[in-house]
């Protein structure tokens, strides 16, 4: 970030640059070039900006968001929240928390089926189970959970080498700091210190040892995971779904605070992949419409995408761009004259005054889609450089 993107930026404001469409191989069913999304560099981002952008069905990977075409792209990736203050663990669930706890607790044993273990105790709630494993003095294991601003240790990097390469059988000489340091501790989002809004790392720390991680942000009314690697050699404790029920545990905890804060993003669901749609088994989870942004149960969805790749409970106006995006030629010249721009001595000018956007098309193309695609209020509200 420059040093006049960071004066402007502790006004609270977003600065942002316009990244634009882009065509990528899908990760998910290895098609080429057949992922298609838009994009913006945030080079500083308020909490509820982003809120407000995850909500419009973008997602961000270290400080790049993006913003899918569900209608064009071979995965369709529709946003997925849960809303953690009704979440109801299942019987299956539950295993998993219990058989996490029982290693910590030393107690490792598989139980005959409808047999308690000896050391069963009745507990009520998802925030009783979750933090069983860390109050008894006498566990086998010594098991801290601690939350801490996403920051760089040389651990933590380790960590995510073992987790690439074991799990996403990534090569060893592809990983690098710098590479780590992009994806999960760079971040847009400015720290909120009233509210601890921000991004965060969640360690997982089992006999001194770094055994998880998980990066979220945590925003007005979610909290948002963005991504979890665990240490391979605990692989057998299901951490990955196990990081689920302490991240709606954590929404539970902050709601106690935060009355709006409710929610937990989980990221994309995408319905033909079973890496992806492993979601929706937390209940009550909605999925966002990719038109009006109107959340719906997952149920209506999945009845819809048995048979339909995108799908949307709202009619989609026939303008030629991606769902959800704003019709360029219904915006007038007034829309523009509240879209600002960086000009430089810290200086903000409309983008209509810019020579550009009147002598050079694509630039006005661009600016254009950068409008559509986040809405007017969003196009309003941060500054372009």
């Amino acid at each position: 970030m420059s040093d006049e993107e960071e004066d402007i930026s502790e006004y609270g404001v977003s600065v942002i640059s316009i990244a634009g469409q882009s065509k990528h191989d899908c990760g998910y069913c290895k098609g080429t070039d057949t992922s298609i999304s838009f994009g913006i560099w945030a080079h500083s981002l308020t909490c509820l900006d982003y809120q407000d952008l995850i909500d419009r069905g973008w997602r961000r990977s270290g400080k790049y968001c993006y913003k899918p075409d569900l209608e064009k792209s071979c995965c369709p990736q529709y946003t997925i929240r849960l809303n953690a203050t009704q979440f109801s663990i299942t019987k299956s669930q539950k295993k998993v928390l219990n058989k996490f706890n029982r290693y910590v607790k030393g107690d490792f044993k598989e139980t005959s089926a409808g047999k308690k273990p000896a050391n069963y105790v009745q507990v009520k709630s998802l925030r009783e189970i979750v933090h069983a494993s860390e109050v008894q003095e006498e566990n086998a294991h010594k098991l801290k959970i601690e939350l801490e601003p996403a920051s760089f240790t040389k651990e933590k990097f380790e960590l995510y080498c073992k987790y690439q390469i074991s799990v996403h059988h990534d090569a060893k000489d592809e990983l690098s700091e710098s590479g780590f340091k992009r994806f999960l501790v760079d971040t847009p989002l400015k720290m909120d210190k009233e509210s601890n809004y921000g991004s965060f790392h969640q360690k997982y720390i089992m006999d001194g040892k770094l055994i998880a991680l998980a990066v979220i942000d945590i925003l007005p009314k979610c909290i948002s995971s963005v991504y979890f690697i665990y240490d391979p050699e605990f692989s057998f404790l299901g951490l990955g779904k196990y990081s689920v029920f302490r991240e709606i545990s954590l929404v539970q905890e902050y709601h106690e605070r935060f009355e709006d804060l409710k929610y937990y993003y989980m990221g994309f669901y995408i319905h033909s992949c079973p890496k992806m749609n492993y979601k929706g088994q937390y209940a009550p989870s909605d999925l966002l419409d990719p038109v009006s942004y109107e959340w719906h149960p997952i149920e209506e969805f999945k009845k819809k995408l048995e048979t339909e790749k995108f799908v949307t409970f709202s009619k989609k106006e026939a303008s030629g761009c991606p769902p959800g995006w704003l019709n360029p030629k219904k915006l007038t010249e007034k829309d523009f004259e509240d879209v600002y721009v960086l000009v430089g001595d810290g200086k903000i000018a409309p983008v209509i005054y810019i020579v550009k956007f009147n002598s050079s098309s694509s630039f006005k193309k661009n600016i254009t889609d950068y409008v559509c695609s986040v809405g007017l209020e969003l196009a309003h509200k941060m500054i372009l450089c």
